[in-house]
């Protein structure tokens, strides 16, 4: 599809040194690992609208503490983001390394409850566009999961969103994860849209499977790893300990963010996300509905480890 041209080429150095100048201004966060022990955090802050808890220091027995943060959506939630559970660093963070070891929401008391899991980095003011290509910036990078289909992971890349007319810019991987199929790799500019991506767009091309997966029944690492050329995706089999690439993208620079995002993770209700095939998965949730997460971790990368290609394995 074409793209907007407005302003991709208005004075390409001013707009370049703006950004540099504004970032390097920026306080980005530092590297930590929370664990989630305490009775609150020094690296997060919480949002819980109205019947949504966000609860430290939970005893849960599948981790090696024994202790987990919770993350409960409420009976009868508001649809959307806005209305579930959701902690986010203070500041913003940059390329580095992203991991998290969670447990998704379960809805096996009622498969057809539309709920969410994320894990990712956001940040969207609605007004900057340091990539001059028309839209507003997105910086967020994704994973996904949808309660009444555990065994898929959704990952994505937004660069730009305009919320009055819902215009965008992002990349997506689908994988069901139960059986190593990716559903589909795609660029798109509208909801509905998918322009199939090939070659170091689409690495890899085979993933393992990993039999039973269920994000929802067991606690699961995951990281991805960002840096200004490629942005990789990965799941530890529980198994092996080793790393599992399910997407390492290599495109276009400007299918990257490259502004600062706060590092989040949230559960809410979608009326109108489901599975394929599966319309009728968007019940609103009649009871509370919760995600767990063990620790989450952030480490910047060197401006040596931002050129290099992040280890697949180790």
């Amino acid at each position: 599809m074409s793209k907007p041209i407005l302003r991709l080429f208005w004075k390409p150095t001013l707009v370049l040194l703006a950004l540099t100048s504004s970032l390097a201004a920026l306080p980005l966060v530092d590297r930590f690992f929370e664990d989630w022990e305490g009775p609150s955090s020094a690296h997060f802050s919480t949002r819980t609208p109205s019947g949504a808890r966000v609860l430290f220091n939970v005893p849960q027995g599948a981790v090696g503490d024994g202790r987990t943060l919770q993350l409960e959506l409420p009976p009868n939630p508001s649809s959307g983001p806005g209305g579930g559970p959701e902690v986010s660093t203070r500041n913003r963070c940059l390329y580095g390394h992203f991991s998290t070891r969670l447990k998704t929401v379960d809805t096996a008391s009622q498969p057809k409850a539309g709920v969410v899991t994320g894990y990712f980095t956001y940040f969207n003011n609605n007004n900057q566009d340091h990539n001059a290509n028309g839209l507003p910036d997105n910086s967020e990078i994704d994973f996904e999961w949808l309660a009444a289909q555990p065994e898929v992971v959704y990952m994505t890349l937004w660069t730009d969103y305009r919320t009055a007319d819902a215009s965008f810019r992002r990349v997506g991987r689908a994988v069901n994860l139960r059986t190593g199929q990716i559903l589909y790799t795609c660029y798109s500019e509208a909801f509905g849209q998918c322009q199939t991506l090939a070659g170091p767009e689409a690495e890899p091309t085979v993933i393992p499977a990993l039999p039973g997966y269920n994000s929802a029944t067991e606690f699961y690492e995951y990281g991805f790893d960002w840096t200004p050329t490629r942005v990789t995706w990965w799941i530890k089999n529980p198994d092996t300990g080793r790393k599992l690439v399910l997407w390492d993208y290599r495109g276009p620079a400007a299918r990257i963010p490259s502004v600062p995002a706060y590092y989040m993770t949230n559960v809410w209700y979608t009326s109108g996300w489901y599975p394929p095939g599966m319309p009728d998965a968007i019940e609103r949730p009649k009871g509370p509905l919760s995600a767990f997460v063990d620790w989450t971790l952030y480490r910047p990368f060197s401006r040596v480890e931002r050129a290099r290609r992040p280890p697949s394995s180790h």
